[in-house]
């Protein structure tokens, strides 16, 4: 089934894009936030840096560049953590007044890992009476204090000084422990292993892939490439399909590989087949016709006209 999402013929005149999206690389960044095929019905879903770069043809650090300023007009929020991404005016534009479209949400609430976004959505709901059955978290449950926080929501902040911009910039080209601890072993062996060294290039794309995939499917990948004795670019085309058809296990992708291997079979003919002729067939012998006296008294006396004529002719070439 097709999904569409609505996108009003004013967004162009609206101020917020006509003001503050001074550059073109904003405002296909903001059209692109609203019509992915990540997007869902709550206006909650998972962020890929890796296949926005492939969609829009922006470089990360334009990405977050622009996220960042979406962050601070209070467009959208973003959760580093989660690799999530709420569109904050989302519900207030997408009716779900309908108990279909509402069951939808229900279930997506179950997947959205940001505690915060999932708060705001029920929040928003009950708010315009949309008709969702999941109700808000007790707050007695969330009250025990943690060492830790439990999530991490960028916001707005001041405008960094010299030496922050530097410290921030070498965070974002270097992977971290954490990023580093995310990503099992076997991939970055199994990486060598199939194609050779691995630069510091090389690991933080690697690293990045295993955050929007998962390592098993980074490693099938890998090895579907190297069995066709291709390079690394071949899985990343291999991981961009799965990303896009959103395929997030092993099981995904075999479902999907046995629906493609059943979309290639050549359909069989199930066209009506024609009888096989008398004639055709083995030890045929062809029915002899019976004849009346008259027919054969009428065939004689013709055969006997012929050899007359024949007769004829013989003597005038004679004479």
């Amino acid at each position: 089934m097709a999904i569409y999402r609505q996108i009003h013929t004013t967004i162009w005149q609206d101020n917020f894009v006509g003001d503050v999206l001074t550059e073109p690389p904003e405002k296909l960044f903001w059209a692109y936030l609203l019509t992915n095929s990540q997007t869902t019905q709550c206006g909650v879903y998972p962020f890929r840096m890796r296949q926005a770069q492939f969609d829009t043809g922006l470089t990360g650090d334009e990405i977050k560049s622009i996220i960042n300023k979406l962050v601070q007009y209070e467009k959208i929020k973003y959760s580093t953590k989660n690799n999530e991404i709420m569109i904050i005016n989302w519900l207030k534009y997408n009716s779900a007044r309908s108990p279909k479209v509402a069951a939808v949400i229900d279930k997506e609430l179950l997947s959205i890992k940001t505690l915060e976004f999932e708060s705001e959505v029920i929040k928003k709901c009950l708010e315009l009476k949309y008709p969702i059955k999941t109700k808000l978290p007790d707050e007695n449950t969330v009250s025990i204090p943690y060492g830790y926080p439990i999530d991490t929501i960028s916001q707005p902040e001041p405008e960094p000084t010299q030496n922050q911009n530097i410290t921030n910039t070498a965070t974002a080209t270097e992977p971290t422990d954490e990023n580093q601890a995310s990503a099992a072993p076997d991939v970055y062996t199994y990486y060598q292993e199939a194609f050779g060294v691995l630069n510091s290039f090389a690991s933080e794309n690697l690293t990045q892939w295993v955050k929007d995939l998962g390592s098993d499917l980074v490693i099938e990948a890998m090895k579907r490439s190297a069995l066709d004795q291709k390079g690394f670019r071949y899985a990343e085309g291999i991981m961009r399909q799965w990303a896009k058809k959103n395929l997030k296990t092993l099981e995904d992708v075999a479902a999907d590989d046995v629906r493609f291997n059943n979309n290639s079979r050549p359909k069989r003919n199930a066209g009506k087949q024609e009888p096989t002729p008398d004639w055709a067939k083995p030890g045929y012998v062809a029915p002899v016709e019976e004849k009346t006296p008259e027919q054969e008294a009428k065939e004689a006396a013709q055969l006997k006209k012929m050899m007359d004529q024949v007769k004829q002719g013989r003597r005038e070439q004679t004479v």
